[in-house]
């Protein structure tokens, strides 16, 4: 996949990110395609001084691939599998995730 600029200042939104996490409306994890409220996320890295972690673990996958509405940026499925896809490498979209997503969520119960 080639440079896209805007995906690669994307995603320096998913760290470091705390306060614009419990600030946003709604989370996107561009790992696993999950949406959620921020209360959901429980684990945290990337502690400052004081033992604070700074960058959420997405409470579906566990991967630090986070972002938030409060970013600017969107949280639908076409734009958290756009970030997958170069991220990560694979592209899911429209039945694709819907498919995945249910697997995944099969797997957790």
């Amino acid at each position: 996949m080639s440079y896209d600029a805007d995906l690669e200042a994307a995603h320096r939104r998913c760290g470091n990110h705390r306060a614009e996490l419990l600030a946003s409306d709604v989370c996107g994890c561009f790992y696993c395609l999950e949406t959620f409220p921020p209360a959901k996320i429980e684990e945290w890295i990337a502690e400052d001084a004081a033992g604070v972690g700074k960058t959420a673990l997405c409470p579906r996958c566990g991967i630090d691939s986070v972002i938030g509405s409060k970013s600017g940026l969107p949280t639908d499925r076409e734009f958290l599998s756009r970030m997958h896809a170069y991220w990560f490498g694979r592209t899911y979209s429209g039945a694709e995730a819907e498919a995945e997503l249910a697997r995944r969520r099969r797997l957790d119960e």
